[in-house]
């Protein structure tokens, strides 16, 4: 398997090789070979929140509806909830964030990824969500639509 490419768009980074939902600024990274996947903040998310300051993520074993809410995040700009990119169970949480919630600042694709989940239909959910160039292409879409920059 590949190398990520790492595209800059609007000065915000998207790397090639998740899944997007633009419209709701989260990635999903998968299925690996359990067929679980991770889902967190896209850079460009973190950068219109702001600092952020406190993170809280539904429980294990918790069943995520796509589209609501798989946790809330507040910054010194925004409280808000996160949305869900797939339905299914949550079988992990970053429980970091806990104490470390500006890691998704720091790096929204690595340490500050949200929660793991097992897809109740990931072949549906997949197909509502951008992936690789064809994504970066859509994402750099809404932003330059948009008017959204992000900050170095």
């Amino acid at each position: 398997m590949s190398e990520a490419q790492v595209m800059n768009v609007n000065g915000c980074k998207l790397p090639d090789d998740l899944y997007y939902w633009p419209d709701k600024h989260v990635w999903v990274r998968g299925p690996d070979d359990s067929g679980e996947v991770v889902a967190g903040l896209t850079d460009v998310a973190q950068n219109l929140a702001g600092k952020i300051v406190v993170v809280n993520l539904r429980a294990l074993g918790k069943t995520l509806v796509r589209g609501k809410s798989a946790g809330t995040l507040e910054s010194g700009k925004w409280v808000g909830a996160i949305p869900t990119p797939v339905a299914g169970e949550v079988v992990a949480v970053n429980t970091a964030l806990a104490v470390h919630p500006d890691q998704v600042n720091r790096d929204p694709y690595g340490e500050g990824w949200l929660i793991r989940v097992r897809p109740s239909d990931w072949a549906t959910d997949m197909q509502e969500l951008l992936f690789g160039p064809e994504g970066i292409a859509r994402y750099r879409e809404k932003l330059e639509q948009e008017g959204i920059h992000c900050q170095a």
